[in-house]
């Protein structure tokens, strides 16, 4: 559907109908698992949170393989429900079609077969998907791209309800949720809400609709507040300066250059120790000279937010963002960012307010960091700005409200 949002036709005289008096019923839809880490699923968690006493929410969840960087589409858990009471779903293919599923990845990647991809998707899931999804639902809100194959049986049931259709991809421009396929599928909802306007940017210039595209802003998903003494003290770090690096460990995310980095930072401020949060993803990484490194791993939601509050500067130099939701996180603290250059990213940060913007030349990554450890009321400036940034426009009452907009404005059309 690709009708611009516009005003509801009804009669003056009809009674309202229930999601115009606050009953609306969002069914979350999503290919991030509510357990895992990185900014989709804790939006999932925070957004089903946050939707309110008079929304009935359904998250339908499906999972990727552990570690893998393309859809597994054959994997499965058992049900369960999480969310704190909120109904979870946890949808496995039907058995039957487990051995076809795994020809997926060959015929997705041909255009010519992507049509077989995904009837053989929707036979496999759309059973479960039903049965998964409440039968009075009024927006099915999918959280994921085309690639993933599930926003097209999600696009299916949803028009079977007469409900609405929404899709958050979270694009990475230029490596992931920009194919054709995904474009086809943002087309045929009725909203896509995007992280950044480079992202919007990036879809129209790539055919999608733009009437359809809406850009929303995320917040801090944490529920934990951060304790530095305790993470200073556990980790018998004193009151030495921290670099924190957040994020899956690949040179996407400029982790590699960071640690090339640091050689320069510690013969400027020796005692530097750089605290590190995310998986690995491209061994091996640069040497460091011995106590120069805390890795944390993945770590728990606990040891992360500890970690946010004792750091001196937070630094992703990133070139592959849709938006940044780790430099908001930490300026939620109070603490600068030095960021990459992925163009949301720049478009998030303002160079020399609110954190630097830097490339991922090591010198530069080091240069910056050198000069705000070495400045304290810097530091201070620049994490006060970021953080007044952050509570002006990325808060959960914000971005709720927004996508309570944008929901709403859906099933006017939808009503006509």
């Amino acid at each position: 559907m690709t009708t611009e949002l516009g005003a509801n036709s009804a009669s003056a005289s009809d009674p309202p109908p229930d999601y115009m008096q606050g009953r609306l019923r969002v069914c979350l839809v999503s290919a991030y698992s509510d357990r895992a880490t990185g900014g989709l699923a804790s939006y999932v968690r925070c957004l089903s949170e946050r939707l309110g006493w008079d929304h009935k929410v359904c998250i339908v969840a499906r999972f990727d393989s552990p570690g893998r960087g393309t859809s597994d589409y054959a994997a499965w858990e058992p049900p369960a429900v999480r969310n704190g009471g909120i109904p979870t779903h946890i949808i496995a293919p039907r058995s039957l079609f487990v051995p076809a599923l795994r020809r997926i990845p060959g015929l997705i990647s041909r255009r010519p077969t992507q049509p077989l991809a995904v009837s053989l998707f929707r036979h496999a899931y759309q059973q479960r998907l039903a049965e998964a999804i409440p039968a009075a639902v009024d927006v099915v809100h999918y959280v994921g791209t085309g690639w993933e194959l599930l926003g097209f049986a999600a696009l299916a049931e949803a028009r079977k309800r007469g409900a609405g259709f929404t899709v958050l991809p979270a694009v990475h421009p230029d490596t992931w949720g920009d194919s054709p396929l995904d474009v086809r599928l943002y087309n045929q909802a009725d909203a896509v809400l995007t992280l950044s306007d480079h992202e919007r940017q990036h879809l129209i210039r790539l055919g999608t609709n733009a009437a359809l595209l809406r850009t929303i802003g995320l917040a801090p998903a944490s529920e934990v507040t951060g304790n530095e003494g305790r993470f200073r003290r556990t980790h018998r770090l004193g009151s030495r300066p921290l670099v924190l690096f957040v994020g899956r460990k690949n040179r996407g995310k400029g982790y590699h250059a960071l640690r090339r980095a640091m050689a320069s930072v510690m013969a400027a401020v020796p005692s530097t120790c750089l605290i590190t949060v995310g998986p690995d993803a491209e061994p091996p990484y640069p040497q460091l000279p011995e106590g120069a490194l805390l890795d944390l791993g993945q770590a728990e939601e606990t040891d992360k937010a500890d970690a946010l509050a004792a750091c001196n500067v937070f630094c992703m130099p990133s070139a592959h963002e849709s938006f940044g939701i780790a430099y908001v996180e930490a300026w939620s603290y109070g603490k600068p960012v030095v960021a990459g250059p992925a163009p949301a990213v720049r478009e998030l940060v303002t160079d020399g307010v609110n954190g630097f913007c830097v490339s991922q030349d090591p010198t530069e990554i080091a240069a910056a960091l050198v000069r705000l450890l070495r400045d304290p009321a810097l530091c201070q400036h620049m994490g006060a700005a970021g953080q007044a940034l952050q509570q002006e426009r990325y808060t959960w009452d914000a971005v709720t409200e927004v996508h309570e907009t944008v929901f709403r404005r859906v099933l006017q059309i939808t009503e006509q």
